[in-house]
């Protein structure tokens, strides 16, 4: 098996993609055009490629941030001048747009933002007998807005989340409780000075993170190129495998790389809605990539979202399996809390098995980190991680298909 050709190809179309369009937000005139070129690229290998186009309102999923940090101070100017019910009210719609938002990434908000369109780009390599499952190889072409915090001083990056986060409950527990008191006729005068005192020590917590995110996009090679660009070869892989007529017998494979990932799920989610039927009626199963910055942080993720969605602990024994064989230790991992989410969660939520091959340490924040900043080039993507992606992969793909032929073979 060619792995390292296939990983120096996945490096180098990574950094012609990065280099082509050094930012892709979803909606972008680059990020659709870098959809229209990899809609291009499957075309050369894959029996039968489709672009799904869906409207988004991508500033909604980072544009909730300013949404509460306006009702922040809007509570904060209503406990001042005594309006409770006011900020009882602000403070409880901010943390509603918070748990649906971000928690469990509900459009919520997205109304109030601008409509744009988003492109996921789904190729699809046949079985040469009957078909009778089919895998997803994933990832996403879309880019990250920069995360400010993470690009300037990123040690400091979980306390100013945390001190803004805990700056919101307090707010929420505190207007609650006055008007609790204020319900059963009791003086609150000094609650009133004192929660307005405490809250003044925290508007500048809650005041910076307008400032989370800037406008710009960052190049996005290892979060997420890299990982498209992988999934491109394994799928380029097994479809000359075919033409030399070692195909797979029962197995389909869909090389999937969604568009709107940064944006809450919504490339993925789209796909979803789009393709339910066949997701029910094929078994069907995901494996997703993310993030490969560092071959010694690899995992197969056992949920996803916030850690509120399961994703498939039989999968990712499956895959872990595929890796022994291969030499590799890789253990499982829940997904961390507060840090967001990767696509498998919304084929999870359909009922199919998946899990995501992830390469990064989300409790590290060192100088210098590439995840969400103008450092994320190919020279923040760890080859290593790259090719052990890939082979992991094919090895789990020919095991999958291997199964099926051993059951029809005894049927």
């Amino acid at each position: 098996m060619m792995i390292p050709q296939l990983t120096q190809s996945a490096m180098d179309f990574t950094k012609e993609v990065c280099s082509r369009w050094t930012a892709r937000l979803t909606g972008s005139e680059a990020c659709r055009a870098c959809a229209d070129y990899l809609a291009e690229t499957f075309e050369s290998f894959c029996d039968r490629v489709e672009v799904q186009e869906f409207a988004v309102r991508p500033g909604a999923f980072l544009g909730y941030i300013r949404i509460n940090v306006g009702l922040f101070f809007g509570g904060f100017l209503a406990i001042f001048f005594q309006q409770i019910e006011i900020a009882v009210f602000l403070s409880s719609l901010a943390l509603l747009i918070t748990v649906l938002e971000f928690f469990i990434y509900k459009e919520f908000v997205d109304f109030l933002f601008p409509k744009k369109f988003g492109k996921n780009v789904i190729g699809s390599i046949e079985p040469v007998e009957e078909l009778k499952q089919q895998i997803i190889v994933s990832a996403h072409h879309d880019s990250a807005h920069i995360f400010n915090f993470l690009a300037n001083n990123p040690k400091s990056y979980p306390r100013k989340i945390i001190l803004a986060t805990v700056a919101q409950l307090l707010m929420f527990l505190g207007a609650w409780i006055i008007w609790i008191f204020v319900l059963n006729g009791y003086q609150v005068d000094v609650l009133y000075w004192g929660m307005a005192a405490l809250l003044t020590l925290t508007v500048v917590d809650v005041g910076r993170m307008w400032f989370f995110y800037a406008a710009e996009g960052t190049p996005g090679a290892g979060d997420n190129m890299i990982c498209t660009a992988v999934a491109l070869e394994i799928g380029k892989y097994l479809a000359e495998q075919k033409k030399q007529g070692k195909g797979l017998k029962h197995t389909r494979i869909v090389i999937a790389s969604w568009d709107a990932e940064e944006a809450g799920l919504r490339g993925s989610r789209a796909f979803v809605k789009q393709n339910r039927g066949d997701l029910s009626q094929i078994k069907t199963y995901n494996y997703n990539l993310e993030c490969l910055y560092d071959h010694r942080a690899m995992a197969f993720l056992i949920s996803d979202l916030n850690s509120f969605v399961p994703l498939s602990k039989a999968l990712a024994s499956d895959c872990q399996d595929a890796a022994k064989e291969l030499g590799y230790e890789i253990p499982t991992a829940p997904f961390p809390f507060l840090a967001g989410g990767t696509d498998a969660a919304e084929l999870a939520k359909a009922g199919v098995e998946a899990t995501t091959l992830i390469g990064m340490d989300f409790n590290t924040k060192g100088e210098g980190i590439a995840y969400h900043t103008l450092r994320d080039t190919i020279e923040a993507v760890d080859e290593v991680a790259v090719e052990r992606s890939i082979a992991i992969g094919l090895e789990y793909i020919a095991r999958k298909d291997q199964e099926l032929q051993v059951s029809s073979n005894l049927d």
